[in-house]
């Protein structure tokens, strides 16, 4: 009955200020002058006059002792962007076959461009490989693909598109409510105004493409500015990519895949793209008709199937690294086109 009383309180507050004028900002708000263009007319109509966000921001000011009048300046400049969740529910990593996703990445001119990238921080590539055991093509390979080298970061106000998937997307509203308030902690660490921090449709920001708490954990100042900027920075993107994959379980000098031959499809249909991990070794692999094709390592092994062509589909046996690339993103063709990229760029000592 308590918290129901608080919630019709709460829900009169809100209908009491749907009529006023939106507050205008400050130099000093906190909160960004450009959310919107097309900003709520009222109170009612944005993001602060939603029940859920006005409970979201109790927590924020009473764990976080956050300041309310800023949360509620930048959620009433804001309402839902219907385009992120389109986007989301459209995702390439799942909907495009792997044959079409992959000339996005592996080709010849992220190739050459990847190679630039290498030698102009040949340096900094050599110490994350010294100090993390991750191999410099993989690095490089994955900026690459993440935003072809820092050139398309995303040019969407991150507070705005994780306020709608946190409220409006049910499917991960607990996951993006969770990288809202991370975002909400780190702009105020980092002295951001809230929202004039670009990126990805789904929140991703900067060269590497780091969600809000990523950054916050394993982002790193790789060339001890005294700042961590992933935007502008090739040191810290290098470093923090690095120490991002060691955290999840990267080995150093270990094998990331071999092509296979697979004797019989159907026989083995339940194994094909199950689960993030390796599965079997290569006794079991053979007992099953799973060959590998190339010299291979005998650790335990996945089996990746991936539609190289319209009628053909193409095995591999994927070993740990493999797997902890798509902790980078939970995607097989996502790991396949980076690792494959960083085959075609080749060791910085060749750049």
């Amino acid at each position: 009955m308590i918290k129901q009383a608080i919630l019709f309180f709460l829900v009169l507050g809100l209908a009491a200020c749907s009529g006023i004028d939106q507050p205008s900002l400050s130099a000093n708000s906190g909160v960004s002058d450009t959310l919107l263009e097309d900003m709520p007319k009222e109170w009612a109509d944005s993001y602060a006059g939603n029940l859920e966000v006005q409970l979201f921001i109790d927590r924020l000011v009473q764990e976080h002792n956050y300041d309310r009048k800023r949360l509620e300046l930048a959620f009433s400049h804001i309402k839902v962007r219907p385009k992120v969740i389109e986007k989301s529910d459209n995702q390439p990593e799942v909907i495009t076959p792997y044959y079409e996703y992959k000339t996005r990445f592996v080709n010849e001119e992220r190739a050459k461009l990847g190679r630039q990238f290498a030698k102009r921080n040949a340096e900094w590539l050599h110490k994350a490989e010294l100090e993390f055991g991750v191999e410099s093509r993989v690095i490089v390979a994955l900026i690459g693909v993440e935003t072809y080298y820092g050139r398309i970061t995303g040019s969407k106000d991150v507070f705005t598109s994780l306020t709608t998937l946190a409220f409006d997307y049910p499917r991960r509203k607990d996951y993006f409510q969770s990288e809202l308030e991370a975002y909400l902690l780190l702009a105020r660490k980092e002295g951001w105004n809230i929202g004039e921090t670009k990126g990805s449709y789904s929140g991703a920001m900067g060269m590497v493409q780091f969600m809000p708490s990523n950054y916050q954990k394993l982002a790193i100042d790789y060339d001890n500015s005294g700042h961590i900027d992933l935007w502008n920075s090739d040191a810290d993107a290098i470093g923090s990519v690095a120490n991002y994959l060691r955290h999840h379980g990267w080995k150093a000098g270990e094998p990331w895949f071999v092509m296979a031959y697979v004797e019989d499809a159907d026989k083995v249909a339940e194994e094909i793209n199950r689960g993030r991990k390796p599965s079997a070794d290569m006794t079991v692999w053979s007992s099953l008709g799973v060959l590998p094709t190339q010299p291979f390592s005998l650790q335990k092994t996945g089996l990746i199937g991936l539609r190289t062509e319209p009628e053909t589909i193409s095995y591999w046996l994927a070993y740990e690294n493999f797997f902890t690339i798509m902790d980078y993103n939970p995607s097989r063709r996502y790991a396949m086109s980076v690792l494959e990229l960083a085959e075609s760029i080749g060791s910085y000592e060749n750049n």
